[in-house]
């Protein structure tokens, strides 16, 4: 089979988890949902991360128990694998559009503002598709590369924010309603779950069950500690009446900065890098879709699956972007409820736990 995973180390899982998790629990938020009842969000992640990886380490002791480096693996050869793995794709193919539209939004609200959004939709189908039909080892070594500029330009936004920081802008005090917010981090899992879901359908070009899951939790547990740290900077410039009507309000404290110093041109090369990371984390969930796509039916080649999942992705931003009577009610019944698809295939998968008996030797 032609599926393109190559062979990685775990520097390279890491950065693509960890640039993955940052992109989704910062970028693809419902900011109606998660700030309607104060600044939480920062919580709502750390909350979220830690239920993702318990559900990781789950999955890992299952993989140990059934044999196995990847989650076709435990899917088997059972008659409900086609059942058990439709949902888990729209899962990763959700997740790989939410970052997308929020920063579609964006470019055409606040940089290219008479550009249409169809038109900028073209622009990123063609990379969208490299990426995904060039496979594993290009998307995590690229990852690599690009982490560490990534990093800088975060963290270059988070200090320029400094001087907007106001700690009574966190009031009411988010400690207040606990049972409220693990009721959001169980949303939640829909940003936080996808990076380790992917990394477990492209195990096999890891080194062993070891390394995936020693890098899944590098990469998971930095990914949160930097998207919360982003939500907790976000909390201290902006009140959460503010917040619930902005589609990406971490650029937007770019723009705010900028304001203030008009001579400090951050936003629109950082919304660039930005742009690369989410780009690559949609490619990053495409292909993990593409190699279950493969494996659960026999699909030899993932090139062409690449080139429909891709054009899926994109017609649905479209589409989502067009047909604005509805396009608010999916976008909440997504961020809300698709975390569905992800808590209701991977217990039946984990039923399956009867130990993968060894071959004989053959006798001759």
């Amino acid at each position: 089979m032609n599926l393109r995973i190559g062979a990685f180390g775990r520097q390279e899982s890491a950065a693509i988890v960890l640039l993955a998790t940052f992109f989704s629990g910062c970028f693809a938020v419902d900011s109606r949902a998660l700030y309607e009842n104060g600044n939480a969000s920062y919580l709502v992640e750390t909350v979220s991360v830690i239920q993702a990886l318990l559900l990781f380490e789950i999955v890992i002791w299952s993989l140990r128990v059934r044999g196995g480096n990847d989650l076709s693996a435990l899917i088997g050869r059972s008659r409900l694998k086609a059942a058990l793995t439709i949902p888990l794709i729209l899962a990763l193919i959700i997740a790989a559009m939410q970052p997308l539209q929020s920063f579609l939004l964006t470019i055409t609200q606040y940089v290219f503002v008479e550009s249409k959004h169809a038109t900028v939709c073209l622009y990123l189908l063609p990379c969208l598709f490299l990426l995904t039909a060039l496979g594993a080892e290009t998307l995590v070594r690229t990852a690599r590369i690009l982490l560490p500029i990534l990093l800088l330009s975060i963290v270059a936004a988070l200090v320029s924010g400094i001087g907007q920081y106001r700690i009574y802008r966190i009031y009411p005090i988010p400690i207040g309603e606990p049972l409220r917010i693990f009721t959001q981090a169980g949303s939640a899992e829909m940003r936080t779950v996808p990076p380790l879901l992917a990394l477990l359908c492209i195990g096999e070009g890891t080194q062993d069950r070891l390394a995936m899951r020693s890098s899944g939790r590098i990469g998971a547990i930095a990914g949160g500690l930097l998207c919360a740290a982003a939500l907790f900077a976000l909390s201290m410039t902006f009140p959460y009446s503010q917040l619930k009507g902005m589609p990406t309000p971490f650029y937007r404290m770019l723009v705010e900065v900028r304001a203030e110093n008009p001579t400090l041109r951050l936003d629109r090369a950082v919304l660039f890098l930005w742009l690369c990371g989410a780009i690559l984390t949609s490619a990053y969930y495409l292909y993990a879709a593409c190699v279950l796509f493969c494996k659960t039916f026999g699909v030899r080649d993932s090139r062409p699956a690449a080139l429909c999942l891709s054009g899926i992705a994109v017609t649905l931003i479209l589409v989502l972007y067009y047909d604005a009577e509805t396009t608010v009610a999916i976008l909440r019944s997504l961020y809300r409820d698709a975390w569905m698809l992800i808590a209701v295939p991977i217990p039946l998968i984990l039923l399956n736990l009867k130990r993968r008996k060894p071959k004989c030797a053959v006798s001759v």
